[in-house]
């Protein structure tokens, strides 16, 4: 008997939180794992045996070739590829025929363990983490050793490679080899990318409610190509799908900087190539007043001072003005009149001249009379 009065009780857990690919929220102590192995065992229809355990492993995979043609022969339908320079095995998912995804939905089921992420058995067995020996011997006291032991030969043994692929869909690639001649190659994504591109377009397409933020926008379009995802996997759910986006143009320069600024970036970058040459000269003029004072050469003096501190303010104008049109309801900091013509590519030498004169008293001098107080911003 697999229905016990534990499970047909009114306020028994459901089977569908009991068997499931998705975490079901039910927080369960290191204790508590067995008596949950037990429940999943009494919502099955039919015993786990080894038997199918066997096709389970046989039959799960990181990468699902089905998800690229529904023609793919069932025993050549999964490869397993685990991450290049990782001390860990890939994630892998089924693609099982319908009557096994009940058993799939035992092994796959992310028991939550407090104090632990979600881990499935097939988890444990491929990384075992510190609780995983606790949680191993409790699944295979409640369905048995055999079970257990055929979970861990297919699951760490290679899987066997699949020698033909279904004629028509898949993409086929040439590349030379480094001997003379061609090597085919054929590309097949994870199957975990094909959920985690399906939880990205999904955010796109929820509705606006009142009492949550406006979802994310874009042109994007779906079709459904496939109404029956458990020809492909039972832990994939929902309907294939294909999409189009059509993504926002790479900003320029200049509209990236001020994206940044706005979003709480330095100050864009002042690129007028005259003003870095108009800031040496004052240099110069300043190192040269120094013996060569009159009235002239002071006048010269304060008209070139006066240039950079005007020019400076019409851009830090404009370039707020425009941060502003960008994000009118955000307050944003005005920069230092001096941080904003220092600010640039210097040549070797350049920079330390550029600093002596704009940290210069004459400088100094000349912003105070234009109104303008460094030290308060």
């Amino acid at each position: 008997m697999f229905k016990s009065s534990k499970m047909d009780a009114p306020d028994g857990p459901k089977k569908e939180v009991l068997l499931s690919f998705k975490p079901t929220g039910r927080l369960l102590t290191l204790q508590e794992i067995h008596d949950e192995f037990v429940l999943m065992r009494e919502a099955l229809d039919k015993p786990l045996t080894a038997q199918i355990a066997a096709r389970i492993t046989a039959k799960s995979g990181s990468h699902l070739l089905k998800l690229v043609s529904p023609r793919v022969d069932g025993d050549h339908a999964v490869l397993r590829l685990d991450p290049p320079q990782q001390n860990r095995r890939s994630c892998i998912l089924p693609s099982v025929n319908a009557p096994d995804i009940p058993f799939c939905k035992v092994v796959f089921r992310p028991l939550e363990v407090a104090g632990h992420g979600p881990m499935s058995v097939v988890d444990h067995i491929l990384n075992p983490v510190d609780v995983s020996p606790k949680v191993l011997a409790d699944f295979g006291r409640v369905f048995g050793e055999d079970v257990l032991k055929v979970l861990r030969a297919g699951l760490l043994e290679p899987a066997k490679a699949p020698l033909k692929l279904g004629a028509g869909e898949f993409p086929i690639v040439f590349i030379p080899r480094s001997g003379g001649g061609d090597l085919q190659i054929t590309p097949v994504s994870p199957a975990l990318a094909f959920m985690g591109m399906k939880r990205v377009a999904d955010a796109y397409f929820q509705k606006t409610t009142a009492d949550n933020p406006r979802p994310p926008r874009g042109r994007w379009t779906k079709q459904a190509i496939s109404s029956k995802p458990q020809n492909i996997s039972g832990a994939i759910g929902g309907p294939r799908l294909r999409f189009f986006a059509t993504m926002p143009p790479v900003m320029q320069q200049a509209e990236a900087e001020l994206h940044r600024y706005v979003h709480g970036g330095a100050f864009p970058r002042w690129r007028d190539e005259g003003v870095g040459i108009w800031l040496l000269r004052y240099g110069d003029m300043l190192a040269a007043d120094s013996k060569y004072n009159n009235s002239d050469t002071r006048a010269a003096l304060d008209r070139t001072a006066d240039r950079l501190i005007r020019d400076t303010q019409g851009f830090i104008a404009e370039t707020l003005a425009d941060a502003a049109h960008m994000a009118p309801d955000k307050p944003l900091p005005r920069p230092r009149l001096a941080l904003v013509l220092i600010r640039r590519s210097w040549k070797k030498n350049e920079r330390e001249l550029a600093l002596n004169a704009l940290s210069s008293a004459h400088f100094e001098d000349r912003l105070h009379k234009s109104g303008i107080e460094e030290g308060a911003q």
